[in-house]
């Protein structure tokens, strides 16, 4: 028995270097390719430890019910302070898509969220859908532009992930520059985000906030993962309000809470298959 554990051990031992040193010599596309495989490794790497069988790891890990809070469009000096604030009371962390030009105009609040460990990515710089859609040259540039914004406010430099302003069907970018746009994105290894629960607070700038928890509520429904749609701009005062209710309902469902910063391997490829990672 004992030399049948250490034979698991040095296999997994070797199988994790092997791995390691593989994706360091890898490219950003190649290393994204390399994740969005099934989790083998994994596996077996869980395999005959803390007396639970390989399904019974992989068999809870599928049933277990994550949420991922994003809010696009700040950060504003009135709303993500306080968004933040419940965020922490609540002991979670949610994801970020900001625009370049309120992370200019509210660093400090830019610098709290990263310093709070909340996930910080791109969304766009001018948020101008007649200057980034007008061509997929203007996007790339829009889209570097506020990445460096964030990189020179928080010292962090996102790579991996984005999300396309009115998301990646929208109707106001032309279709054959929207395809490019998604398809040089994957090129250069990033991921576009888009959601499968909207909070619907980007109807207008006042929605009840019943209106908004019963959008999450209703849309969530059986989910096993929910990546939540809100917006934290300088208007939304009523996406605040609904936001620890919001939680709590999340919670009384069992859901524990993540961010991009967090996805794993296994995550990313079932978002992929859900349509909410690189949506074709």
């Amino acid at each position: 028995m004992g030399k049948k554990i250490l034979s698991k051990v040095c296999k997994t031992i070797i199988i994790s270097l092997f791995f390691i040193s593989s994706v360091l010599i890898m490219s950003p596309l190649e290393t994204r390719e390399v994740f969005a495989m099934d989790n083998n490794i994994d596996k077996e790497y869980i395999e005959g430890f803390n007396g639970k069988s390989q399904e019974q790891m992989v068999s809870a890990s599928v049933s277990k019910k994550v949420a991922f809070l994003t809010f696009d469009d700040g950060p504003s000096g009135n709303n993500t302070p306080k968004i933040l604030n419940i965020l922490k009371q609540n002991n979670i962390k949610a994801t970020f898509f900001v625009i370049g030009k309120e992370a200019e105009r509210n660093p400090q609040v830019l610098k709290e969220l990263n310093n709070s460990g909340m996930c910080i990515l791109p969304h766009t710089y001018c948020h101008d859908y007649k200057i980034i859609y007008s061509s997929v040259e203007n996007y790339f540039k829009d889209l570097e532009k506020c990445k460096n914004v964030i990189r020179k406010i928080t010292g962090k430099s996102p790579e991996f992930y984005t999300r396309l302003p009115g998301g990646s069907d929208n109707l106001v970018c032309k279709a054959e520059n929207l395809r490019s746009i998604r398809n040089r994105l994957n090129a250069k290894g990033i991921d576009y985000v888009d959601w499968n629960v909207s909070s619907g607070d980007a109807t207008g700038n006042s929605v009840p906030t019943s209106t908004i928890k019963s959008n999450i509520v209703s849309q969530v429904g059986n989910s096993k993962t929910a990546v939540v749609l809100m917006h934290d701009g300088y208007y939304k005062t009523t996406t605040v309000e609904a936001l620890p209710e919001t939680i709590k309902s999340l919670k009384s469902q069992g859901f524990t809470f993540k961010t991009f910063d967090d996805l794993t391997p296994g995550e990313r490829t079932k978002m992929i298959k859900m349509g909410v990672i690189n949506r074709r």
